[in-house]
This record gives structure tokens, C-alpha cells and sequence, in this order.
């Protein structure tokens, strides 16, 4: 039952509560006036009894026989004094059998009481029940948001700790941080054109296979930087993925946001081998997540078919 369906039989339960309480007030009263009543008479024949008795004593002591007098006497209690009595034991006797019937129903009012108080601890429950599972939401999202922008930092931290320096001198930095991804594209064109300097290859025509081929040789050439840098970035989207949170592309598109044109080709690139293909590429596919590249940078036009449309946002 949701709460509010038990708010409304609440509210439905008090006005017939109310509506009963004041026809059972009414009874109550009329059953303590005749109970009053009653009362009054049960205890006025008692003192009738009493005053009889006390006046036929007297009326006894004053004749002369006394014998004839005491037999006299015991007719006249056994036939006023007693009838008199019965008469107030039976008028008791319906105060009481009133008294019971007004009991009872203060009892049937208890009742209704407690059922309606029941009612409402069991609203009072929904309510808890309710808090407690709005605050088990909003912990599991503060830990989820805690996990979330942690590896979004040690992501961060991931591609500001990377730095390219020249083959032949070590010592010289020739690009660091963000800007490496600039460096890995042209690096990147330039397996794809030579495929391992075997033969040129035109880049705007270059077919898959040729991609892949030179994709291979430059991932084994790089793969200190990229392979944690991919396994890092897809154990985020991983992570919201299989999170129980809700607006899971709202993280996605904030994950997104924070990636280059120059890093999204890498990507769209990896996740077409088989270092991405199985697991990535699905995801990427889900939440959009090529939808902010320069799709210019691709090599050759036909690999934008490789991905479904809702890769790019539409």
C-alpha cells in the first residue's frame, strides 16, 4: 500500500470515527442519566426499607402484646420491608447491566482509537521507510560521486604526468601533458602511411586493414602512455555504467567534456582494434561519447561507418 492510498483510508477512517464518536457520546450520556436516575431510586427504596423497618421496631415496642407483636412485626417486614428491597436490588441491578452496556461502548471507541492510531503508526513507518530509503539514495550517490571524481583525477593526473622527448635525446621534451595527444596523432598518420616503412600508403584512402596494421605498430611504439591511459579512461565509463545511479550520461558527457578532439580520434582508433573492439567500443557507442570529435581528423571518411550513429550524438 503507497502512502498516499493510507493517508486517504486515514482520512477516510477519522471522519467515520468522528461520525460514530458522536452518536456513541450521545448514547453514553443517555445511559449516565439513567444510570443517575436509577441509582437514585435503587438507594431511595433502601432508605425507604430502612425507615419502614426503624418505624415498625417502634411501633412494636409500643403494644402490649408482645408475642402477637413479633409475629406481626415479621409479617409486616417480610411483606413491605422485603418487597422494598427486592425492588431496589432489582433497580441496581439494572444499573449495573446499564453500566455494562455504557462500557462497552467506551470499549468499541478504544477500538476504533487504536485501529486509527495503528493506521497512523504504520504511516508514520511508510514514512520512515521512505526517509531511509531516500538517504540510502543519497549516501550510495555521494559515494558514487566520491569514486567518480577520484578516478576522474587519477585520470587527469594520467595525462599531465605524460611527456614525449625526442628518440635520439632523451633529455629533451618535445611535448607534455594534453598536448602529447597531438604528437601521438601525427605519429599515428604517419605508421598508417608507411605501414612499418614498407610502402606509402595514402591516409585518406588507407582501408582498414592498413589502419589496423599501422595502429598496431604505433600502439606497440606508445603503449607505456596509451595502455594506461585507455584502461584507466575505460574503467571510468565502466564504472557509471554498471553504477545503479541515475543520469548515467550525465557523468558520460562530463567524462567527454574533459577529453580532446586529438584524444577522441585515438580513441575512436583503439576501439576499433582489438585492444578496444569488445568491451569499449560498446560503451562508446552507448553513451555518445565520440560525439564532440573533429570527425575531419579521421583518416579515411569510411571508418566513421565502423561505429553506429549514436557514437556521434545522433
Amino acid at each position: 500500500m503507497t502512502q498516499q492510498t493510507l493517508e486517504e483510508e486515514i482520512q477516510s477512517a477519522t471522519e467515520r470515527i468522528e461520525h460514530r464518536a458522536t452518536q456513541f457520546d450521545l448514547k453514553i450520556s443517555e445511559l449516565e442519566s439513567k444510570i443517575l436516575v436509577y441509582t437514585r431510586w435503587a438507594w431511595g427504596f433502601v432508605i425507604g426499607g430502612f425507615a419502614i423497618s426503624i418505624l415498625g421496631f417502634i411501633f412494636y415496642l409500643c403494644r402490649d402484646s408482645l408475642a402477637f407483636n413479633l409475629n406481626l412485626l415479621g409479617d409486616f417486614y417480610g411483606g413491605s420491608v422485603a418487597s422494598i428491597w427486592s425492588l431496589a436490588g432489582l433497580f441496581f441491578i439494572y444499573v449495573a447491566f446499564l453500566g455494562q452496556k455504557q462500557q462497552l461502548l467506551n470499549q468499541q471507541m478504544e477500538i476504533m482509537y487504536s485501529q486509527l492510531e495503528v493506521k497512523y503508526t504504520r504511516l508514520e513507518l511508510e514514512g520512515q521507510k521512505k526517509e531511509m530509503i531516500e538517504q540510502n539514495q543519497t549516501l550510495r550517490q555521494q559515494r558514487f560521486d566520491n569514486t567518480f571524481f577520484q578516478l576522474l583525477n587519477n585520470h587527469s593526473s594520467i595525462v599531465e604526468s605524460m611527456d614525449l622527448r625526442k628518440l635520439h635525446d632523451k633529455s629533451s621534451v618535445i611535448s607534455e601533458g594534453r598536448d602529447c595527444f597531438n604528437i601521438f596523432y601525427q605519429r599515428l598518420e604517419a605508421y598508417i602511411r608507411t605501414k612499418g616503412a614498407k610502402h606509402n600508403i595514402d591516409t585518406k584512402t588507407a582501408s582498414l586493414k592498413d589502419t589496423f596494421e599501422g595502429y598496431h605498430l604505433f600502439f606497440e611504439q606508445n603503449q607505456n602512455d596509451l595502455g594506461h591511459y585507455f584502461r584507466n579512461l575505460y574503467h571510468i565509463i565502466k564504472y557509471i555504467d554498471k553504477s545503479d545511479i541515475d543520469k548515467k550520461k550525465t557523468y558520460t558527457n562530463f567524462v567527454r567534456a574533459q577529453l580532446s578532439s586529438y584524444e577522441l580520434v585515438l580513441i575512436f582508433y583503439n576501439c576499433l582494434t582489438d585492444y578496444g573492439n569488445e568491451k569499449f567500443k560498446p560503451l562508446i557507442e552507448k553513451y555518445s561519447l565520440l560525439k564532440n570529435m573533429n570527425r575531419g581528423l579521421i583518416f579515411n571518411k569510411v571508418h566513421e561507418n565502423e561505429y553506429n550513429t549514436n557514437a556521434y550524438g545522433k
